[in-house]
């Protein structure tokens, strides 16, 4: 008798723990974040109270930093996104050249706690770079080198993201590319009598962007909760997200974890909104 492969199915225990993991304890603590803002748990629990609500509309540091997150991760995934586009689409002989296909892993493999202290070293005004310019004689002194780490525009956060995630974008646009047979497409466009201008911008960049749009959202949503780069790179002033509410949930001051929770759930739901949004459009595109 001949009988048919059963597919491979999870356990269900395995599959409980998964969800326990990935979904159960983020709500629990989005729930936990939400019962300390209106003052029913933590230390300062003393019952229901909407006063830290009402005092978020007075605070601007939430503002601000959402908006300076904002900005780093739409410039990072921007920028790396742009890049990778040029770089698939215009060098595709030197993509397929070694070493050139090894050294995009090599960002892949370095915690971004490792790209921030590196970026320090090498673009801070008592850096590398600030070293070797004023030996050659292009500063008059150190303190002429421009703010490239710690600044207010966050040029060295967002460098720091860009290194990260532009190899990673690189290869995953080459994949498509090769995927989808645009090579096919290019041949066929010209043919007809395009030029190779008009196949990169009405046919390449729309299915590369299209078949990528769930990788780049993922890519704005983990630039827009990073922690470690931002920490190292970034001023006191503006922060990003993670490292304003970090600071406020560390202070010696109790009576700032309050508002801290509140700033916690709200960019929780924030990026859980965003995640949500991901899923919808994992089911239309492969990441």
């Amino acid at each position: 008798m001949s009988s048919k492969a059963r597919p491979f199915r999870l356990p269900s225990p395995l599959l409980s723990l998964y969800g326990l993991l990935v979904v159960g304890l983020p709500l629990a603590g989005l729930g936990y974040a939400l019962l300390g803002s209106v003052g029913l748990v933590g230390p300062l629990a003393t019952g229901f109270t909407g006063r830290y609500w009402q005092a978020l509309g007075a605070d601007t540091g939430l503002l601000y930093a959402a908006l300076y997150s904002g900005w780093v991760a739409l410039a990072s995934v921007g920028i790396a996104t742009g890049l990778a586009l040029l770089l698939v689409l215009r060098a595709q002989p030197t993509l397929r050249r070694w070493p050139l296909p090894g050294l995009l892993y090599v960002p892949l493999l370095m915690p971004a706690l490792v790209v921030g202290f590196y970026l320090f070293q090498l673009l801070s005004r008592a850096g590398w770079l600030s070293r070797i310019s004023f030996q050659l004689g292009l500063i008059p002194r150190l303190e002429s080198f421009p703010e490239l780490v710690q600044d207010g525009a966050g040029l060295g956060i967002i460098l720091g993201h860009v290194l990260l995630t532009f190899p990673l974008l690189t290869l995953l646009f080459l994949a498509i590319y090769q995927e989808t047979r645009l090579d096919e497409y290019r041949q066929l466009t010209l043919t007809l009598g395009a030029s190779l201008k008009q196949f990169r911008q009405r046919v390449a960049v729309p299915v590369l962007l299209r078949r990528a749009a769930p990788t780049l959202l993922l890519s704005f949503i983990a630039t827009l909760g990073a922690y470690d780069i931002p920490l190292l790179l970034g001023r006191p002033y503006p922060q990003m997200l993670s490292v304003y509410i970090a600071n406020r949930l560390q202070r010696f001051d109790l009576r700032e974890l309050p508002a801290a929770y509140l700033a916690g759930f709200l960019v929780a739901a924030a990026l859980l909104g965003l995640i949500v949004l991901l899923l919808r459009l994992t089911r239309r595109h492969a990441l």
